[in-house]
This record gives structure tokens, sequence and C-alpha cells, in this order.
């Protein structure tokens, strides 16, 4: 799946926290005390490395709990200045979710929202960083497959990101706005292509991925592809299906 991110046609509204499956700790003996702290003063907080391990080490929390983000872009013109373009599907364009540093000010932008940050005072941010849980990003599935038939009902299919070729899946059917998780009874994905059985009926895809159906007995309704890559956007937002869930980066609150 495709890194998006940018400013969407329309702002996610902020929304409650999810339950999240537990995640790994990261190992941060390397930096740990090198870290910095800045906040918005509300209980929300950037933490990173130096420059040339903020890639590797960039953090969203609440002080207590810090999720580690994942960084795809970014530059620096010494310490004057630099950004870190991370992870962000909501958002349309690569430019428009980042952690930046420029004309001595911190900022974080989220589409077009833009939040500035404060340092926070080495008296208060060793000890927080020293008790803090520092983990392994937040959201732990891609998406895999988003097809629709000609009453715009959507049939979508996401993944555990890892390990790699895992079967892993869910299949989420229904139309925009309010699809439902169905529950798979049995799960093929091989190089012919995947099934994902249920009780009510079987989504086939063929196999490179060009061509897709629902099959209910011997009923088969031919599905558009519709590319997760192009719409990642609207899968994060108006498809529904992940609402309410924070993704763990700065813009679930900023």
């Amino acid at each position: 799946m495709s890194l998006f991110t940018g400013s969407a046609l329309a702002a996610p509204a902020a929304a409650p926290a999810k339950a999240a499956a537990p995640a790994e700790e990261v190992d941060m003996s390397a930096v740990k005390e090198k870290m910095t702290l800045v906040t918005d003063g509300k209980g929300h907080y950037m933490a990173y490395a130096p420059l040339e391990q903020m890639s590797d080490f960039l953090f969203y929390g609440d002080g207590k709990t810090f999720y580690k983000q994942r960084v795809f872009g970014g530059g620096s013109e010494g310490t004057i200045a630099f950004s870190r373009n991370f992870w962000e599907p909501r958002y349309r364009h690569a430019a428009g979710a980042s952690f930046e540093f420029r004309t001595k000010k911190y900022n974080v932008e989220c589409g077009e929202r833009k939040t500035e940050l404060k340092l926070v005072p080495d008296a208060e941010a060793k000890p927080m960083i020293a008790a803090a849980k520092w983990l392994a990003p937040r959201w732990k599935h891609r998406a895999y497959l988003l097809a629709r038939d000609e009453t715009a009902k959507y049939y979508y299919v996401d993944r555990v990101r890892e390990p790699e070729n895992n079967n892993n899946f869910r299949l989420f059917v229904g139309p925009k706005g309010n699809l439902k998780l169905q529950k798979m009874t049995n799960v093929v994905s091989d190089t012919q292509g995947d099934i994902f059985a249920t009780k009510t009926g079987s989504l086939r895809l063929i196999a490179g991925q060009t061509e897709s159906a629902w099959v209910q007995g011997a009923k088969k309704t031919k599905l558009t592809p519709v590319p997760v890559d192009d719409n990642a956007t609207m899968i994060y937002t108006d498809l529904g299906v992940y609402a309410g869930e924070a993704l763990g980066t700065p813009c679930d609150d900023l």
C-alpha cells in the first residue's frame, strides 16, 4: 500500500481511540538519552532523536506511551531547520503530514491544519522520557483489495502488515460508510488468486488483481476493481471501515 498523506478534501473529525493490539517495544538504548521532547501543551508530545537518527526514532504519544512513526521522507538544513514526513493515509498529498522545525518553531502539519509545539525543558523532559513506553507503530493493517458492484456496495480486504505473505486477512462488505466485518470461513491466497469465503458468499480475486467477483451459490456478481493506492484517503475516511480507530499518528489529535 502506498503512503498517502497531505491535504484531504475534508479533514477527518477526531474520534475516540479504540483498544489496539499490544505493540512490541522499541529498543531505545542507543538514543534514549539523546531524545528531545516537544508538546502542544495539551498532553500531546512529539519525541525525536538527533538528525542522523531521526527517521528511525520519531515518536508521538501522550507522555507515557509513545508510538513510532513510519517516516518516508524529509530533509534538513544543518541544525537550522528539518522536516520529516510520516505515514498518514487520511490526507491526500505526501507533504501534508509532517513534523518540522523552521524559523525556530516546531510544527506538526496534518493537511491544512498546523499545530505549533513548544520545547519541553530538560528538567521535565528527561524523567518523562526515562519512564515512558516506546512502542512500534500502532497501526498494523494495510489495504489489500477494494472493489464495488453496480449498486455501490463495497468489498474491502485488509491484511496484517507483518510477517510478509501472511494469511491474516479481514473482509468488510457494505455501502460506503457502513461496511460490516464479515466472519470468514476460509481463506485461499496463492499464485492463482484469492478466495475469501464467508457463510453468505465468497469474494474471488483472479491472479493479478485485475478481476474480482462476489459469488453466492450459482449467482456470480462481477465487481469493479478500485485501486487501493489511489483511494487510500477514501478508505481511511469516507469508507468508514476504520471509524473511531486511532492510527497512532499526530493527526489523531493535532
